[in-house]
């Protein structure tokens, strides 16, 4: 019992924080860059900024794997769903942070090396178009997650239940 506990606890904890972090990072922070130091400015410093947050939300998302599995371990009769879309959400992010990121940034690399090149500007542009809207639908996975969690019984994280 406080075993289930203190792992929803910590549960919820990592899906807050990833869901909070990407919220902010995706449609406060990137936005307000490009609005205020312009595109070659702002695209030099997200360029450096987003590969360590792909990582740091892939080691979350695993981390928040392991979590709920511990979770429906203790108590098999809850959490599958949550743990099913989790692994969805370890495979995306792990895909970005190891596979598309990657290319996405040595593709600008080489756009940049050669400006007049409409076809690396191409291939940048359609890699970084799949990063944006992959990113965009871990972000919504996160929330949904969040809310999968608001709306648990209190039975399948150890609370006690108010039903008699």
């Amino acid at each position: 019992m406080v075993l289930q506990r203190l792992l929803y606890l910590i549960y919820g904890y990592v899906l807050v924080f990833l869901a909070g972090g990407t919220l902010i990072f995706t449609l406060f922070v990137t936005p307000v860059l490009f609005h205020s130091l312009g595109k070659e400015q702002a695209g030099h410093i997200v360029g450096v900024l987003f590969p360590p947050y792909f990582h740091l939300l892939f080691v979350f998302t695993l981390v928040s794997l392991l979590l709920q599995g511990s979770r429906v371990a203790l108590k098999p009769s809850g959490g599958r769903k949550s743990l099913y879309f989790l692994g969805i959400l370890t495979t995306m992010t792990g895909y970005l942070a190891l596979s598309l990121g990657p290319r996405a940034m040595s593709s600008r690399a080489a756009w940049y090396a050669k400006p007049g090149d409409a076809s690396l500007k191409a291939t940048f542009d359609s890699l970084h178009q799949q990063s944006v809207l992959l990113n965009g639908f871990i972000l919504a996975g996160y929330l949904g997650l969040v809310l999968f969690l608001l709306t648990e019984p209190p039975s399948t994280h150890g609370g006690k239940s108010r039903v008699p």
